[in-house]
């Protein structure tokens, strides 16, 4: 079973260079599990219940478990199992993808998304984690060049902080799109990053917060999607 990275939930300063799962450290999610994974749950719902259950362990976890990586922590595994569990709370739901447009001038609305399988990514540059794991996304869309699939980063960064001598060192090869909170706002995650699979009848096929696997892997956030884009798209031929 890969394990997850916690992700980052606001704006520290990190630096790059630290291992991922030191700069974690600085940007721990504060969000808990799902209790219930009802097709009546909405994607606020699933964040709520999240909220409350990772509120929960913390206030139960005594001083003398407080260690310096997190997966060192006697509670990692409880929290990672929050994680999984509002993955399946939201898997299921719509998702609320609206009109966009690119950095580079590109243009999207429904239309345009309908009959894709999308890969939505939420990431911002000074998010460790989210750096991390550009390499892996990069050899997504090169396997998938051509296929009916759209590879879509959206970055709370506004369009003037995105310099290119961000991307010189850090090449991201999917479709970016700058200061884009009115569409992370509706998915009701404010975490970093955090992943979805929609399917092409813009349903969420898979979800997952934080750089996938132990650290060690950089390819895990490849393996875990690639799985999920080949389903829908083996079913799309069937």
């Amino acid at each position: 079973m890969l394990h997850k990275i916690p992700p980052c939930s606001m704006r520290p300063r990190l630096f790059i260079s630290l291992p991922v799962y030191v700069a974690t450290l600085f940007c721990l999610l504060h969000l808990g599990s799902s209790i219930s994974y009802a097709q009546s749950n909405t994607l606020e719902h699933c964040l709520e219940t999240m909220h409350r259950a990772r509120k929960a362990i913390s206030e139960s976890r005594s001083p003398n478990q407080q260690t310096l990586f997190p997966v060192l922590d006697p509670t990692y595994q409880k929290h990672q199992q929050n994680y999984d569990n509002w993955a399946e709370c939201v898997k299921g739901q719509k998702a609320p993808l609206s009109a966009f447009q690119t950095i580079d001038g590109e243009s999207y609305d429904m239309a345009t998304l309908s009959g894709k399988v999308l890969v939505v990514n939420f990431w911002f540059m000074s998010c460790a984690p989210c750096v991390a794991e550009i390499p892996a996304l990069n050899k997504l869309v090169k396997e998938y060049k051509g296929k009916n699939v759209l590879f879509l980063g959206f970055s709370s960064d506004k369009a003037a902080a995105l310099k290119p001598a961000f991307f010189e060192n850090h090449p991201f090869d999917f479709k970016i799109i700058a200061d884009a909170r009115n569409i992370i706002i509706p998915f009701h995650t404010n975490s970093f990053p955090t992943t979805y699979i929609v399917d092409q009848r813009g349903i969420i096929h898979q979800a997952w917060i934080g750089f996938v696997g132990n650290g060690m892997d950089s390819l895990a956030p490849y393996h875990k999607a690639k799985s999920a884009i080949d389903d829908l798209l083996t079913t799309a031929n069937k």
